[in-house]
């Protein structure tokens, strides 16, 4: 995940700190639903609720509080909608869906919305497939999760399907204490007495972490 435009001085602190490194350090639970439209894939709405301290550094650096009062304005949120991730240059979403295995293409987000619940900002957006694909006969599989780490993003309530209510997403847990283990070792071979300032290349370590959730529908949907 690349941060804001305004926090990146705040997330290359981070980056360059000792501790930084074997942790993320942005915590984001997400929402979302597949939506199925005359039997194809065609979108995903997601939903991103952040930690509260991340949210008070967007609450901040962006001026989403003009009153001072600990809560953003409902006004400045929507015009602060679509702004938490810088979209224009290129970040890719940290959402994956897979077809029997294969990486399906998703578009840029559209309808993007913010609000604020419980000390958090809630971002939500939809991201339609490029070219909707069939779920006949397919195994559809879709994660959430920041192939770097930086981010950790938890899944703590049960997507949805939208469209089809013979279909649901059933969760398959990821093996934490197997991941944390792979994530140490891919640590320790990296090389920390070289430039601080070099970009730090590891492996596609995020998806380790990432429950998965496949499509599920009755035979005679």
């Amino acid at each position: 995940m690349r941060p804001h435009r305004s926090l990146l001085p705040f997330a290359l602190w981070v980056a360059l700190s000792g501790a930084a490194i074997a942790h993320p350090h942005v915590f984001i639970d997400t929402d979302f639903d597949l939506v199925i439209e005359d039997g194809r894939l065609t979108a995903v709405r997601i939903d991103w609720s952040y930690d509260e301290f991340y949210s008070m550094l967007m609450i901040e650096e962006s001026g989403l509080d003009a009153d001072g009062d600990g809560v953003p304005e409902q006004a400045r949120l929507d015009a602060f909608a679509g702004q938490d991730v810088d979209w224009a240059a290129g970040f890719p979403g940290d959402f994956s869906v897979t077809r029997d295995g294969a990486e399906v293409a998703l578009a840029r987000p559209v309808d993007h919305r913010a609000r604020f619940e419980a000390d958090r900002i809630i971002t939500s957006h939809v991201r339609p497939l490029e070219t909707p694909v069939s779920i006949t006969d397919a195994t559809i599989v879709a994660r959430s999760y920041d192939p770097t780490y930086f981010v950790a993003y938890d899944v703590p309530g049960t997507p949805g399907v939208i469209g089809r209510d013979a279909c649901r997403l059933v969760r398959d847990k990821a093996d934490t204490e197997a991941a944390q283990e792979e994530y140490g070792d891919a640590l320790a071979a990296v090389d920390m007495g070289g430039d601080p300032f070099e970009e730090v290349d590891l492996p596609d370590i995020g998806i380790l972490f990432a429950d998965s959730f496949t499509l599920r529908c009755d035979a005679s949907s």
